[in-house]
């Protein structure tokens, strides 16, 4: 995968140093991508209807926890319906269904641009993003 250096930087950097991976009280959800074993758990603490706090824990690739990662600092005192509609913006970011000229929300997310030419790690990108639509589920 050919990625900007820029861009490999930024995955590095939530890769080794994910962000937001602490023990909180809240709802809980679990994720795994059997064809490449990456797993992750949600916590989401939500008050009032927002996302208050946010836990993400992986295990796995780079892309997968890097992708965690910037979803918990980007998510985080959210309204669930904004998160909502914003998790759907990524996946069709992510999918390459939403040109990358109209996904300007966040410098970080097109770090992970190139998993966009790769079908196989689409799913590891994506991975903490349906985790997190499936948490908040619990809140309706």
């Amino acid at each position: 995968m050919n990625i900007d250096p820029i861009y490999q930087e930024v995955i590095l950097d939530h890769y080794k140093n994910p962000r937001n991976c602490k023990e909180i009280d809240g709802i809980s959800e679990k994720g795994h991508n059997a064809s490449c074993g990456d797993k992750v758990e949600v916590i989401a603490k939500v008050e009032d209807g927002k996302l208050k706090d946010l836990s993400v824990c992986t295990k796995g690739c780079a892309i997968c926890t890097a992708s965690g990662s910037i979803m918990s600092e980007r998510v985080k005192d959210m309204s669930i319906e904004e998160a909502e509609k914003f998790i759907e913006r990524v996946k069709k970011y992510l999918k390459g269904e939403l040109p990358e000229e109209e996904f300007d929300e966040i410098f970080e997310l097109k770090a992970l641009s190139g998993v966009r030419r790769l079908p196989v790690r689409i799913k590891c990108a994506l991975l903490p993003w349906i985790t997190l639509e499936n948490t908040l589920k619990h809140e309706k």
